[in-house]
Formats: structure tokens, C-alpha cells, sequence
């Protein structure tokens, strides 16, 4: 005769130290529990081969993707460049005035005036920044106010037919003017290659993520999954909101620790590139300057040596650029930039009047001035940023 064991007979009887309570719970198609109530222990494996554990008991609980263990500092699991806000080359505060306007690195930002990016101390634990997009007092404009962050191609490939998930850390101003206090956030993809979201959408543009959470004034974590098509090669995530009225002082929402990544739920926050140092050379892929000090030359920054070719014309070649750019930049610097040093004098130069053989590595630079010895070496420095720019 069949005979049937009550759960409350049965007790922890592993070996001494793992006497803690275990159930497997089941298995589910692809994916931790979404429904049911479970409690601490519970584990469940499913037809993937994945096994989930639960770590916060509830309905459904908080559950923990196993079998390896979590490492918040996996160089590569992060596909969102600069998510946790840490990299700002330009500056850390921006009056916008349009569209298509970078601000913290791989962030391009709008879409009209009265806005203003920032960077601000985060207060949450494990997050020294966070992104403030805010309309400022006062205005009453009701444009969207928009956070791109595109990918490249290269780096889109890699997602096509993954199943990904979305995470984010977000918070309301006190005056967060929002319908709903709703903050949109979209996931948009595309067939096309290296295509700039502010142009229209991506060829063949889908969207698999695509909602609304609701914003308090404290720190919440939203995450969201998704399959991307197997003809994805183009990513973005994107983040907006719809003023509505006239904005208080408190106008904003703050946002980090946003992390997209191949995975059927989401993991604890890391850097794309696992430490600060290689977050800023995956920023400098993108975008670098020369950051001289604007002060008494000799103590700003060298950009390279070369030779007077005429009395007038100078070559510089610069030490290669920190990392590979995307593609050969564009390069701008300011009228009176940049001095000479040559034959123990100084020489201003208006401009740089010409490049040649600009590669993602490096470049020729020629600069025209007046009164140089021909054919004798010059050192080269700025007094002001020089800007190098490869974004999307």
C-alpha cells in the first residue's frame, strides 16, 4: 500500500554545518520562479539546466541564480558603458539647449532648454554618482527630457537572440512632474549598423522592453527581461520623461547603476569594464581631450614634438591616443590654444591649420605661427582642452 510523508516529518539531516532547511521546489520552464510563495532555502532547477535558490522568502521571493558564484566586478557582463555615472571628460553640469548633447561619457541627452544633466553624489550604497536630469525652476516647457546610451554594432552583435535583462537604480525629485510620476525606459533594437538614435529610430526598430515604472522620492531597483531577435545589430537603452505644468525646484529624477546583461534575471551591478581605470579607456574609445589647466605655459599639457618644416609651418606628431578609437576622430581646439617651444622661445598659434593621416591611433597635426627656426625640433602643449570625438 502506497504510503504518503508529511513535510513536517522530514528534518535537516545533512552533515554536521549544512543543517539549514532545503526544499527543491519544483522546476520551471526557463527562469527563477514568478509566482507561488516560497521560503528561504527553497531551490528549484530549470529546463535549461540553470538552478535558482531562494534568499528572500515571499511570493515569489527573492531568488539567486546558482551554480557559479556572483562576481560584482565581471569586466564585459555590463554591455551599458558607463552605467554607474562615473566617467565625466566634459564636465559635470550642462545647460542644455537641444538635442544630442553628451554630457556624463556614452550619454547623449535633450531634447530642449530649460534642462539641466548633472552629476550628483548618489547616496546608495554602492554608487558614488548618479545622473540628475532635471527641468529647471520655473520653465514651462513639456518636452520630453531624454538619457540615450547607443551601442555600436561591434558591441550589439553579441545580444542578438539572448535572453537579457534589464536593471536600473532610479529616485523622483520632490517635484518629479511626471503623469504618474512615470519614468520611461525602453530597450530599442535594429538591423541597421553604428546608426545615432537621434536621427529617427534604428532600422527595423523594435522595442522588447518598454515600460513605466513608478518613481518614489528613495532609491528603487527595477529590472526587466526580455529575448532580443536574432537579427539584433544595433542596442540602445533609453530613459525619458514628460514634464507636465510649471517645474518646482525639485524637478528630476535621479538615475544609476544601469546594467544590461545576458542573463534571465538580474545580477548584482558591474562596470562594463570591471574597475574605474577600464571604464575610462571603454569612454576613451569614444571620446577623449587633452585636459590643460589654462595657465602659464610649461605647465599644461605636452601634445607632442615635432620640426618646424617653414618658418610658418610646424608638424606635431602626439604620442598615440590612451586607447583605439571607434573610428578616426573629429579633433577641435579652440583659437589660441596651443604654444610652441622652440629654440628657447615661445610662438602662440592661432589654430591647428591642418591634419593629415588621422587614424584611430593617431594623427599629424600642422600649426602655423610665425618667426620659427626651419628645420629644428618644437615641443607642442595646450593651454586649453583639445577634443577628440569618435561617439556614434
Amino acid at each position: 500500500m502506497a504510503q504518503s510523508i508529511s513535510q513536517e516529518a522530514i528534518g535537516a539531516t545533512g552533515l554536521p554545518g549544512a543543517t539549514a532547511a532545503s526544499r527543491h521546489a519544483g522546476a520551471t520552464v526557463s527562469g527563477a520562479p514568478t509566482t507561488g510563495t516560497f521560503a528561504v532555502g527553497d531551490f528549484i532547477v530549470d529546463q535549461s539546466g540553470a538552478m535558482y535558490v531562494c534568499t528572500v522568502a515571499g511570493t515569489p521571493g527573492t531568488w539567486q541564480l546558482s551554480g557559479v558564484s556572483v562576481n560584482e566586478n565581471i569586466a564585459g557582463k555590463n554591455f551599458v558603458i558607463n552605467g554607474g555615472m562615473d566617467i565625466w571628460q566634459r564636465g559635470t553640469s550642462f545647460a542644455l539647449t537641444g538635442y544630442n548633447v553628451y554630457t556624463a561619457d556614452r550619454w547623449s541627452c535633450g531634447n530642449g532648454s530649460g534642462i539641466t544633466i548633472s552629476q550628483v553624489s548618489s547616496g546608495l550604497t554602492g554608487f558614488q554618482y548618479a545622473m540628475r536630469a532635471q527641468r529647471n525652476s520655473g520653465v514651462g516647457a513639456v518636452t520630453s527630457i531624454n538619457l540615450f546610451n547607443m551601442f555600436e554594432t561591434k558591441n550589439s552583435i553579441p545580444l542578438a537572440g539572448q535572453t537579457i535583462s534589464l536593471s536600473f537604480w532610479a529616485r523622483a525629485g520632490a517635484n518629479f512632474s511626471a503623469s504618474g510620476n512615470a519614468l520611461a525606459a525602453q530597450l530599442e533594437t535594429g538591423t541597421g549598423t553604428d546608426q545615432n538614435a537621434w536621427n529617427g529610430y534604428y532600422t527595423g526598430s523594435a522595442f522588447p522592453i518598454n515600460v513605466t515604472p513608478t518613481l518614489t522620492t528613495s532609491w528603487q531597483r527595477f529590472s526587466y527581461t526580455a529575448t532580443l531577435a536574432s537579427t539584433t545589430t544595433q542596442v540602445g537603452v533609453f530613459f525619458y520623461y514628460v514634464p507636465t505644468g510649471t517645474a518646482g525646484a525639485n524637478d528630476y529624477f535621479d538615475i544609476t547603476g544601469v546594467q544590461l546583461e545576458i542573463a534571465p534575471q538580474a545580477t548584482p551591478f558591474s562596470r562594463a569594464g570591471g574597475s574605474i581605470g577600464g571604464e575610462l579607456a571603454l569612454c576613451q574609445r569614444y571620446y577623449w581631450q587633452i585636459n590643460a589647466n589654462g595657465v602659464t605655459a610649461g605647465t599644461n599639457e605636452v601634445i607632442g614634438t615635432g620640426f618646424n618644416y617653414t618658418s610658418t609651418t610646424v608638424y606635431i606628431i602626439p604620442n598615440r591616443w590612451p586607447v583605439t578609437m571607434r573610428t578616426a576622430p573629429s579633433i577641435t581646439a579652440a583659437s589660441g590654444n596651443i604654444s610652441l617651444f622652440n629654440n628657447g622661445s615661445n610662438y602662440n598659434v592661432t589654430s591647428i591649420s591642418a591634419l593629415y593621416n588621422i587614424s584611430p591611433n593617431t594623427a599629424i597635426f600642422q600649426f602655423s605661427s610665425t618667426g620659427l627656426s626651419v628645420g629644428q625640433g618644437t615641443i607642442c602643449w595646450a593651454f586649453n582642452p583639445i577634443y577628440f570625438n569618435a561617439e556614434l
